[in-house]
């Protein structure tokens, strides 16, 4: 087993345990991006190709685009050679978060910001895009945090997530998406099921639409 592979199992254990898992990042964040690429997670480049196509779509030159959980700016360096665009991230990890800022992709970054706190941070605004790959994982965030990704849309913004096919069955993240909890805030466009993500296993990658006030 190589240690690339242990290293990523052993960033799955931390479910209710923020700090540990901060902890686990600080010291990864120098080795993480090899670790990942030695172990092909292809999951960023297709992340950052589906907001591409989703900024295409349905956005506009302005569209704002949200790193939620951006780790060492995978998505965000993949999205600047696919287009202009204005991103902002942010990691539970200061030291991941620095790697991030070194890309030179992002406007901004923070790290220290714990997803699974239902609360927006007051630092930031709200986006037309949220992108979110790789955090709804083992041992990473419950479920719930699609919530607190819902509060940094603007009404009407996407949000797209991607669930690693063992998280999705262990949690039971469909479920969770398509009860009314979700529905109250925001709809689901479509579903890219067993995805590209990495070599051990697919990944499903979600489209929400945050939800407008009534006029």
């Amino acid at each position: 087993m190589s240690n690339s592979f242990t290293n990523i199992k052993q960033s799955h254990v931390f479910f209710e345990d923020a700090p540990g898992l901060k902890k686990y990042y600080e010291d990864w964040a120098s080795g993480y991006d090899v670790d990942l690429a030695d172990q092909k997670w292809v999951a960023p480049r297709v992340a950052a190709n589906f907001v591409h196509l989703l900024a295409s779509a349905y956005g506009s030159p302005g569209t704002e685009i949200f790193d939620a959980g951006c780790g060492t700016g995978l998505v965000g360096s993949v999205l600047s050679t696919l287009g202009t665009y204005e991103i902002d991230g942010v990691d539970l990890s200061e030291n991941m978060a620095a790697e991030a800022r070194k890309t030179n992709a992002y406007r901004k970054v923070y790290g220290g910001v714990d997803l699974s706190v239902p609360k927006r941070d007051e630092r930031l605004g709200q986006y037309g895009i949220v992108v979110s790959s790789g955090v709804f994982t083992l041992g990473h965030v419950r479920p719930t945090a699609l919530l607190t990704l819902i509060e940094y849309a603007l009404p009407g913004g996407l949000i797209l997530v991607s669930t690693r096919g063992s998280y999705a069955t262990e949690t039971g993240f469909e479920e969770f998406a398509l009860a009314p909890e979700v529905g109250a805030r925001a709809s689901l466009l479509f579903k890219l099921p067993d995805a590209r993500y990495i070599a051990e296993e697919g990944a499903d990658y979600w489209v929400f639409r945050r939800t407008a006030p009534a006029q």
